[in-house]
């Protein structure tokens, strides 16, 4: 088991369920889930993440919106953020970039291309 705390942010609870079943299946053991920006920003005030899976687009607050939360918080300054979209042309590259995403992703997204960014993160 890989001692990772990962915190997957997605308004889709099956998204939640099978990102969640991925990363355990990968032998990572520390997989907490957020329905919500809202929930999320509770959830790291608890234990910041060292990775966050998050979707684009939800209501209330957006992907963006909350990655601007996280990185305005010192504690998560080392966080890594994957961001999930499943429309390419709702998040510009280099905006993800300058909030601070480490990576951009394209729903539907492959296990194997998944596990490849996170590793591609933690080694950059």
């Amino acid at each position: 088991m890989l001692a990772l705390d990962v915190l997957i942010v997605d308004d889709h609870e099956p998204m939640r369920a099978m990102l969640r079943k991925l990363l355990e299946r990968a032998g990572v053991d520390g997989v907490r889930d957020a329905a919500s920006g809202e929930e999320a920003l509770k959830l790291m005030q608890e234990r910041s993440p060292q990775l966050m899976l998050v979707d684009q687009t939800m209501p209330e607050m957006d992907g963006l919106t909350l990655v601007m939360h996280a990185r305005a918080d010192p504690s998560c300054a080392e966080t890594r953020i994957i961001m999930l979209t499943g429309r390419a042309d709702t998040v510009h590259v280099e905006t993800a970039r300058q909030a601070g995403v480490n990576a951009l992703l394209v729903k539907p997204v492959a296990p194997s291309e998944l596990l490849a960014a996170i590793e591609r993160v933690f080694s950059a």
